[in-house]
């Protein structure tokens, strides 16, 4: 039974007129007590978490409310596994079975033919690894790229893909199921011939969206971020390799909005954004807020990105703009999105490798 204070039934007493006053002072406690209730029951929806990413006591923390989930990869959920076959000895090798084979040709031809199966589940794409007159050819020159490239990844990027420590990357690292990576990109190009330079890059919004097959869930993000920043900082950055820095702390009041060290300062910014949305992380998780131009005062996650960003210049360079020449049109690339996808984990850290290690040891 709910015992009210001695000071109501004394109100009540001086204020017998005012029925309003007491019914919503009763009501007000009433629910308050039911909200604190049902909180301490349910647990508070609106609980936050906090990610440390630098020293205690100067704010470097990322805060997220829990219920957003916001570090799970929806997709790791739909990732299809396909396990090896067990073979019988004296089963012949794909080479042996098929021929000329663009890859994988000392595999058996059991699990060859499985790998297969997973690589066109990978990418939503029907896969052929059999080299014959019928053969797609730029398909096949095409699928080569793509194996050869995710090996390089396994390989000589292992320092950050981890595929020797039971993560690494796969097809469907990129494609999600998807014969284009919907985490990928394409240059900005000029809107038209009137537009060559700084204003062709400026407040455009270059959209690329890729949807989540078993959910409503769609996966849309902009080279800009929303914002005016240009939308080809990550083609210069991450893909001509220029220098990525803010060090010129000159005012800017007698220079124009195109002078080039200002641009290239918007193009950092661009970039930084994009990192963010990729991971979904703040500001905080790389740099110390207090300096952001010193690189002695960043957290360890700093050297991480920037090692991400040299892997993403080698790859772009070595084999996605290398195969605009294969395709006859300018190829799809690589960036944060790419993998990340949203999250700091790719696929939660799954391990991409495993039952199918020759797509990261080269064999």
């Amino acid at each position: 039974m709910l015992r009210l204070p001695k000071w109501f039934f004394k109100w009540n007493e001086e204020n017998p007129n005012d029925l309003m006053g007491p019914a919503i002072l009763v009501g007000t406690v009433t629910t308050a007590a039911a909200a604190a209730a049902l909180i301490v029951a349910l647990d508070n929806p609106y609980k936050t978490t906090d990610f440390q990413t630098g020293p205690r006591g100067i704010g470097m923390a990322v805060s997220k409310f829990v219920k957003d989930d916001p570090q799970n990869d929806p997709y790791a959920a739909e990732y299809p596994v396909f396990e090896r076959v067990e073979v019988a000895e004296g089963t012949p090798t794909a080479a042996e079975a098929y021929g000329d084979v663009i890859a994988f040709g000392d595999m058996d031809q059991a699990n060859f033919d499985q790998l297969t199966k997973a690589m066109s589940a990978w990418t939503g794409t029907e896969i052929s690894l059999v080299n014959s007159e019928e053969a797609d050819q730029t398909k096949l020159a095409i699928t080569k790229n793509c194996i050869e490239a995710t090996q390089y990844l396994n390989d000589d990027w292992d320092t950050h893909n981890l595929a020797s420590d039971g993560r690494g990357v796969n097809c469907y690292t990129c494609h999600r199921g998807q014969p284009t990576p919907p985490g990928s990109w394409l240059k900005a190009g000029a809107v038209n011939s009137a537009a060559e330079g700084w204003a062709a890059i400026q407040n455009r919004l270059l959209t690329f969206e890729g949807a989540h097959t078993a959910t409503d869930f769609v996966h849309k993000y902009t080279q800009s971020e929303y914002s005016s920043l240009p939308v080809d900082g990550v083609e210069k950055f991450l893909l001509d390799g220029n220098s990525i820095k803010v060090s010129d702390l000159e005012s800017r009041v007698d220079q124009q909005p195109g002078d080039p060290v200002w641009q290239d300062a918007e193009r950092t910014f661009n970039l930084m954004n994009h990192q963010a949305n990729a991971l979904d992380v703040g500001c905080v998780y790389c740099h110390n807020t207090r300096a952001f131009y010193d690189a002695t005062q960043v957290t360890p996650q700093w050297s991480i990105t920037t090692l991400a960003q040299q892997m993403s210049i080698d790859i772009n360079q070595t084999f996605y703009e290398p195969r605009s020449e294969i395709l006859g049109e300018e190829s799809a690339k690589v960036n944060c999105m790419t993998c990340h996808m949203g999250v700091v984990s790719p696929l939660n850290g799954k391990d991409m490798v495993a039952e199918w290690p020759e797509l990261a040891s080269g064999q």
